[in-house]
């Protein structure tokens, strides 16, 4: 209703006329003597108060409101009584509530949270795949089973801290603990990295590693977790500095055809970015000095961010069972180039996920605002929740299509019965997207007993056919996953109750 607009005033029973004011030391007396009758007796300063008050009283849940806004006016109880005849100002209140039809006017909407840009998911995806460019120059390292074993001990650490890492941070940002969270983060960050230099050792220790594969599994669960520190700390433009070495060196090294001559300056060049990261973290950490709390960390937000660092690890062996199973179970057969070429546009989809998400939280925003009824919205959101599904696996695609393009060029020679095996990576990345997008809303539980039927499914069925191809296994147990996930979202995600966080 518009605020100009003036309400309906009904009759009210009584004299319309103006009685005789009575004079300001009788007016006790006046009032005492005549018997209230619940009726208003001066038409003109009654209409002039029920079209100033018109929108207040239209919208008012109860008497008390009006009342409320009569005294902010200045109308007291004796005003009342000399201008209009009634006791009080709630009595007026009353009278002016009862003579007043209700037209609440709509509330204004409130504006949407998840509104976004594209960049910025953009340089996300951009800083989640570039760091794959820098493994061509350690290839020469990774030709036993031993350095391949770091390599997996190194993500199986910094993947579930940086997971965990992430939660905590970014729930103390939430609270506006900006000094408990870059104190948290700082001290994660050496925390996590000593155990993770530790269980790169000892693994070394044992298989005999030599230092450089040790050098290279170490430094890269560094990275992550500095990366990690970095974009919880929104120092996404430092992270591409820090990057910049390795990946343009790297990328010229791998241009040139790998010149024995660059082997070295693009060894250093690693070197480089790791330090920067790790520096740069330290520094956005540090700055503005952070208040160090009495407890790092409370038993609680440890409770709390232990489902994200599982879901850290079980998607870690989702996403390298195609490498590992071959060193595990012999017979199996491995592709190791189509495990390369998937998952660099599986990184790079991580941008495009990373939009959807903000998309989909954006279009249900808008849904609880314009529904009404439960059973409608479920409906709805599941329309929603398959429409973002759909936009990110048609991004995934295109992004697939378009490494697999360039390899061919450089010379990689991918072949057309690879073709599900890349299938394989895009269902398992749409997987993922339901996962992280059911974690937004309704928790962890769900989605980490799915991912643990998953993995565990392939490791059963590598074991049960030694002669299986492990790209072909992760197609079956990604497509099943993908499904499973998909219907305990579209379950989960129709309940209103799931998006009011």
């Amino acid at each position: 209703m518009g605020a100009g607009l003036v309400p309906e005033i009904e009759r009210i029973s009584g004299e319309l006329n103006e009685p005789e004011r009575p004079r300001a030391r009788d007016e006790a007396t006046a009032y005492t003597s005549t018997q209230w009758t619940g009726a208003l007796t001066l038409a003109e300063p009654f209409a002039e108060l029920a079209q100033r008050f018109g929108p207040l009283c239209a919208n008012a849940v109860d008497p008390l409101e009006i009342a409320a806004g009569l005294e902010m006016d200045g109308l007291s109880d004796q005003a009342t009584r000399v201008s209009y005849g009634v006791p009080d100002v709630f009595a007026l209140a009353e009278e002016l509530f009862r003579a007043t039809r209700r037209q609440p006017a709509e509330p204004t909407a409130a504006p949407n949270p998840w509104r976004t840009t594209i960049g910025k998911h953009v340089l996300h995806g951009a800083l989640f795949a570039l760091p794959a460019l820098c493994y061509p120059v350690a290839s020469s390292l990774m030709v036993d089973r031993g350095a391949l074993l770091l390599l997996v001990i190194s993500m199986l650490v910094s993947w579930p801290a940086s997971q965990g890492l992430s939660y905590l941070g970014h729930s103390r940002r939430s609270r506006r603990d900006l000094d408990g969270s870059r104190w948290l983060l700082r001290a994660g960050l050496g925390v996590f990295g000593l155990v993770l230099v530790a269980a790169v050792v000892l693994t070394a220790e044992l298989t005999g590693e030599p230092t450089a594969i040790r050098a290279f599994a170490a430094g890269q669960g560094a990275y992550l977790l500095a990366a990690t520190v970095l974009l919880v700390a929104g120092a996404e433009r430092w992270l591409c500095v820090a990057l910049a070495p390795g990946v343009l060196v790297s990328a010229v090294y791998l241009l040139a055809g790998r010149p024995e001559q660059l082997h070295l300056v693009a060894w250093l060049s690693l070197g480089a970015t790791l330090l920067l990261a790790v520096g740069l973290a330290v520094w956005k950490t540090s700055w503005p000095r952070p208040k160090p709390n009495r407890r790092l960390v409370r038993a609680g937000e440890l409770r709390a961010a232990s489902p994200y660092a599982m879901f850290g690890l079980l998607v870690i062996g989702l996403l390298v069972f195609p490498l590992i199973a071959p060193r595990l179970f012999p017979g199996i057969r491995g592709a190791d180039t189509t495990t390369l070429l998937g998952t660099l546009p599986l990184s790079l989809s991580m941008g495009a996920a990373e939009l959807q998400l903000y998309r989909y939280r954006g279009r249900i925003f808008e849904l609880l605002q314009r529904t009404k009824r439960l059973g409608e919205f479920a409906g709805h959101s599941r329309l929603v929740l398959s429409r973002a599904l759909g936009e990110y696996l048609g991004m995934a695609t295109v992004l697939m299509a378009a490494v697999i393009g360039v390899a061919a060029v450089a010379g990689q020679s991918p072949q057309w019965s690879d073709l599900p095996d890349y299938a394989g990576y895009v269902a398992l990345g749409g997987a993922l997207f339901l996962a992280l997008l059911t974690q937004t809303c309704a928790g962890t539980t769900g989605v980490l007993v799915w991912c643990a039927l998953a993995l565990g499914a392939e490791f059963l069925v590598a074991l049960a056919d030694p002669q299986a191809i492990a790209m072909r296994i992760q197609l079956v147990c990604a497509v099943g996953l993908l499904a499973a996930l998909l219907a305990h979202s579209g379950v989960v995600l129709g309940k209103a109750s799931k998006h009011s966080q």
